[in-house]
Formats: C-alpha cells, sequence, structure tokens
C-alpha cells in the first residue's frame, strides 16, 4: 500500500476513536432497499422514500423482472468526504458516492446532504448491474446513471428524467473535450488521469447516452455494438463498424447535439407511499460502521488491514457483547489475524443473536473453506453440512440480503 494512502487511513481511523464516539446510526428498512445513517431520522426517511420512488420509475421504464430485484440494496449515508473515505480510503477528490457490486457484498456508501443526483447516479448503476448478465462499455454505464440521474418522481407519481444537468452542459459547451476514441475506450472514469479529464468523461458519455436514446435506430444498434465489445472488439473500432462513424464524425454529432434543443420524458406512475421502518442501533454502530466497510473491500488501494484488525479488537473490548462489534472482529481476525479468534468472536455473537445475517455468512465462509481443505471425505462433509446449515439460517433470517446469496455461490463452487 502506498505510504500516503496508508497515513490517511490512519488517520480517519484515529478518527473512531472512544472520545469521539457520539453518533447515533439508525437503520431503515423498506421494499427495496436497507440505509443506514447517523444523521436524523427524518432526512434517513426522506432518503429511502426517495429511492423507491426513484426504484419504481425504472421499474416502469424497464421492467427489470430478474429474481435480483427482491434483494434489497444496503445504503450507507454518511455525514462528509471525510467519513466516506473511512469507509472506502483512496477516493479521489471530488467524488461523494461510491457504488460496489463483488463476490463478498453489494452497496453503496453517500455523503449525507450531497446532491441527490448522486444517490440516483450509484442506485442506476445498481439496476443496470441486475438487470442481464451483459457488461456495458464503460461510457455507458456511467452514462446511463448520468441520464437518469436528474430524475425527479413526486409522491403523486409524476416523473421526469433525461434532464441535463447543468454543470455536465456547461463543461460540454465550454470545457475540452476528450478525444472520443478515448471515451468510448476507458472502461470507467478513474482510467482518465485528472479531475477535469474525469468530469469531461462523466459530461461526454452522458451526451452520447442521451443522444443514443433519443433516436430508435440508434438504440436498436445498441445490442450490436455491445455484443461486439463484449466479444473483445476494440470499443473504437467496434462503434465505427455498427455506427458507420469514425470517432471524429461522433465528436461533430455529440457537438450539435448538446447545442440543439435536448428532449427529456415524462411519465405517470401510480402513487407512491413506500411502508418503512426505522430502528436505532447501538452504539457499537459509530465504531465499527464505517470501518466493516472497509474491511469488505478487496482492492489493496482502499486496505490496511492491520489498522483495521486493531481498530475491530479495540471495538470489541469496549463492547464485548454487542454483536456488531463481535461479527467486525470476527470478519477482521479471519482475514488478518487469528482464525481461531475470528470464530470465538461470531460463535459469541450468534450466542447473543441467533439471526445475526453476517455472522451467519462468515461462518459459513469458515466452514466452506475448511471443507474444502479436508483431506478426509468425512470431515470435508461434515464442513459443508455446517456451511449448509449456516447459510440456511442466514436466507430464513433476511432473503433480500445480497451477502447471503454471494456467500451461497462461494459454497456452490467447492460443494456441488
Amino acid at each position: 500500500m502506498r505510504p500516503v494512502v496508508r497515513l490517511l487511513i490512519a488517520l480517519a481511523l484515529s478518527a473512531l476513536a472512544p472520545a469521539t464516539a457520539t453518533a447515533e446510526w439508525r437503520r431503515a428498512e423498506s421494499q427495496h432497499f436497507v440505509v443506514y445513517s447517523d444523521g436524523s431520522e427524518r432526512s434517513l426517511r426522506d432518503y429511502i422514500a426517495k429511492l423507491e420512488r426513484f426504484d419504481a420509475l425504472l421499474t416502469a421504464r424497464f421492467g427489470v423482472g430478474r429474481d435480483t430485484e427482491a434483494r434489497r440494496l444496503p445504503v450507507y449515508l454518511v455525514g462528509d468526504g471525510r467519513a466516506l473515505r473511512v469507509a472506502i480510503p483512496g477516493l479521489p477528490p471530488g467524488i461523494a458516492g461510491y457504488y460496489s457490486y463483488s463476490d463478498i457484498d453489494v452497496f453503496a456508501v453517500l455523503v449525507r446532504g450531497e446532491s441527490d443526483d448522486i444517490l440516483l447516479h450509484e442506485y442506476s448503476h445498481h439496476v443496470m448491474a441486475r438487470a442481464g448478465d451483459m457488461r456495458y462499455p464503460g461510457w455507458f454505464r456511467e452514462g446511463f446513471a448520468e441520464y437518469f440521474a436528474t430524475a425527479t418522481v413526486t409522491e403523486r407519481g409524476e416523473a421526469s428524467f433525461g434532464l441535463p444537468d447543468r454543470g455536465r452542459l456547461y463543461a460540454l459547451q465550454q470545457g475540452r473535450w476528450l478525444p472520443m476514441d478515448a471515451v468510448l475506450r476507458a472502461d470507467s472514469p478513474l482510467a482518465v488521469d485528472t479531475q477535469t479529464g474525469m468530469n469531461m468523461y462523466y459530461a461526454q458519455s452522458w451526451a452520447l447516452t442521451h443522444w443514443l436514446l433519443s433516436d430508435t435506430s440508434r438504440i436498436r444498434n445498441l445490442s450490436a455494438y455491445v455484443t461486439a465489445v463484449n466479444g473483445g472488439q476494440d470499443p473504437a473500432e467496434a462503434w465505427q463498424a455498427v455506427y458507420s462513424m469514425t470517432p471524429e464524425q461522433l465528436t461533430a454529432q455529440l457537438r450539435a447535439h448538446v447545442r440543439g434543443r435536448l428532449s427529456y420524458s415524462k411519465l405517470d406512475l401510480p402513487p407512491i407511499s413506500p411502508v418503512i421502518t426505522v430502528t436505532t442501533l447501538s452504539s457499537a454502530a459509530d465504531a465499527v460502521m464505517l470501518p466493516a466497510i472497509n474491511a469488505r473491500s478487496w482492492n489493496p488501494d482502499q486496505i490496511d488491514g492491520p489498522a483495521l484488525l486493531e481498530t475491530m479488537r479495540t471495538a470489541a473490548r469496549r463492547f464485548p457483547d454487542d454483536p456488531l462489534a463481535l461479527v467486525a472482529l470476527g470478519r477482521a481476525e479471519k482475514r488478518w489475524g487469528d482464525p481461531a479468534a475470528a470464530e470465538t468472536a461470531l460463535i459469541r455473537a450468534l450466542e447473543i443473536q441467533d439471526d445475526h445475517v453476517e455472522g451467519l455468512v462468515l461462518m459459513a465462509d469458515v466452514a466452506t473453506e475448511r471443507g474444502a481443505a479436508a483431506q478426509d471425505e468425512a470431515e470435508r462433509t461434515r464442513q459443508w453440512n455446517m456451511a449448509r446449515d449456516f447459510l440456511d439460517r442466514a436466507m430464513k433470517a433476511d432473503p433480500t440480503d445480497h451477502s447471503v446469496h454471494k456467500a451461497e455461490a462461494r459454497y456452490r463452487r467447492y460443494a456441488d
């Protein structure tokens, strides 16, 4: 890990020392979301209601009907960029939200009180990820998210979407454009070197998506383009082959498009009044919530295992009978410390709260890994039966939790 990143992580984690642990975390649940926040209950309810209305828009517009739709998205709302970087260290300046879809979990972390565009942008990524097996190019993933990030949906169900963000539009009209072949080839905005270039990548991706979605023949050709790129063809060459225009010609088209009258869409939905349940979490949440998000990362630039392990050990000493602290310790010990200590912490957590989903998932992983490593067939079977039992309990506790389904997939890779 780079020294500067290590220092930032250490400084961020130091902010969670006992003397400053005063925030009260809450958990709000609705049909499609679980939202955590250390802000007010009113703002938490407003956020989750907004998300439910936005989900209704995307569902009505695209009809995403896969079985994963039943799995709720966890969203963590934090107070500022500093807190965001405790959860996700190493983020570039100017980033106020983060969405992760990995083999471990699916979640979003957002700065509370920032533009709602960020919230809707990140959730659009989630919907795209669950809507199909095809991997879309980076510009379309970001352009799609930008296209719907300015959507509005009232409680009465009046929806509008496709409006340009003023900042993006200004950048397109006044800024220096990136070469369109570079935009087509970049897998994400992080592939662009500078902050200005990253902003232009978002803006040009929005312009390309808006131009594409404004014409049915262009939309029809998108499938052929994505298929070619997924098949290994160079994205810029695939574009030229499918759309019969060079990147330079595409740039001219998009410049003319953003100078013209930009359209947007409206849709009337049924009135939306989501059922929301809010609970207050234990005091341990202030000590472990954000480091625990970081502990699930597998990006070496975003994680300092020894520092996280010490943070979780300190928290567990303060809260020895709190399942939140014990499960956070169990994950950290499993990854960077003592496996026996990990199991001890997880067993204790499940003695106190036998339906703790994360604790059950981690114990299932422990048994799955032991079964895979066992030389004796009887022991292998015993461990995998234990893993199966933990997974069944986790599924019963919360079948909408993505992490349970991810653990099921890990188990099947070995046991099936």
